[in-house]
């Protein structure tokens, strides 16, 4: 079974060659008829030939010498208008590759070269140019142009593309925080109750139903917010109708939870608790949530969480002390990552880690108006 293959693409400089090759040899075969001195139309023809197939290893030379090789066949019979063509065909890649400012006074520089090797030829070496270097100008400002504008173009759609990826880079990282948040604390749930229920299956099967009741209401609430989740996701862009996202309200829910699970939550309120932006009261939520099933997995007696409210942010600590067999807690998981880049979304900071060697403490420091809703 034979297979296609796609065709080499045949390379720029090669075109470059061919171009400069066929107005080169054009003008030999034009310009040679002529009445003028052959020298004249051969160094025009070299200049010509030479600037298009060098001008991408040196743009500016090359526009240099197309614009001399134009001004040399102004006064050679019927050869002009290729000196327009090798002007255009240079000066539209020194567009490309020059910004608006340098794209300007390029411009400016070679229209003055134009015009006063025109104005040389014609009075100094007193040869008739009948068309003037206005069919050369035109030529050298429209190829400027259009180099410039397709150079605009690709940058815009360079920025689009970056913009457009550093979004979907963002809306994973989001997506991740969510499912990460949303089942590893109910995970830990099932985790601890589904092990007591093995522990008391024989001797306590009133204890090993309670623990299969806590299993089975985790489960179904994963079940629940990750259908909640997919259900947005499979939304393709409109608007769904979604439920209320957690807030701080929900934390007496929350502890609840933790002590089924056996995490024991000592938390207390300073200052005046109030109403703050849903971007906010979501990331305190998740946050406080990670950070105490962190807590339940890895620490040991009861986790102390204090929720500060200040005039502009809102504080939030978590203490936990470490187990002693488990040593220093590494904290490499996606947990902290994802409170940290919560955070800071929203213009805020947090810091995670053991202090005096037995005790893990997390600090959030949140604006009262999240960036995010800014």
């Amino acid at each position: 079974m034979s297979s296609r293959t796609r065709p080499r693409a045949v390379p720029a400089w090669c075109v470059d060659a061919g171009v400069g090759t066929v107005l080169g040899g054009g003008i030999v075969a034009v310009g040679l008829t002529a009445s003028e001195p052959p020298v004249w139309v051969v160094l025009a023809a070299a200049l010509a030939a030479a600037s298009s197939a060098g001008r991408r290893l040196l743009p500016l030379p090359a526009l240099a010498g197309a614009c001399v090789a134009g001004v040399l066949l102004l006064p050679v019979d019927r050869v002009s208008e290729l000196g327009a063509v090798a002007v255009g065909f240079t000066g539209y890649l020194v567009g490309t590759a020059r910004d608006r400012v340098a794209a300007a006074v390029t411009a400016l520089v070679a229209t003055a070269t134009l015009s006063f090797g025109t104005l040389f030829v014609q009075q100094v070496l007193d040869l008739p140019t009948p068309g003037g270097p206005e069919l050369l100008i035109a030529a050298l400002l429209t190829s400027l142009a259009l180099g410039y504008a397709v150079r605009s173009r690709r940058e815009l759609e360079r920025t689009l593309w970056e913009r457009a990826r550093r979004r979907t880079v963002e809306e994973r990282l989001h997506i991740a925080r969510e499912v990460h948040d949303v089942v590893g604390h109910h995970i830990a749930v099932i985790n601890v109750q589904s092990g007591a229920a093995a522990h008391h299956l024989r001797a306590r099967p009133d204890a090993a139903e309670e623990a299969l009741r806590h299993v089975r209401d985790a489960a179904r609430t994963v079940l629940h917010e990750l259908t909640t989740v997919v259900g947005v996701l499979r939304e393709n862009g409109s608007e769904a109708p979604a439920e209320p996202q957690p807030g701080l309200a929900e934390l007496d829910r929350l502890v609840e939870d933790l002590a089924k699970a056996g995490t024991r939550v000592e938390w207390t309120v300073a200052g005046q608790p109030r109403e703050l932006s849903p971007a906010v009261e979501l990331s305190a939520y998740r946050i406080v949530q990670e950070s105490l099933t962190n807590a339940g997995k890895h620490g040991r007696g009861p986790v102390r969480l204090r929720i500060g409210y200040a005039e502009d942010e809102l504080r939030i600590e978590v203490h936990n002390a470490l187990r002693p067999e488990g040593g220093r807690w590494s904290g490499q998981g996606h947990g902290l990552a994802g409170m940290s880049e919560r955070a800071a979304a929203l213009g805020g900071n947090l810091s995670a880690g053991p202090r005096s060697g037995d005790e893990f403490v997390v600090l959030a420091r949140l604006p009262a108006a999240g960036r995010e809703d800014t």
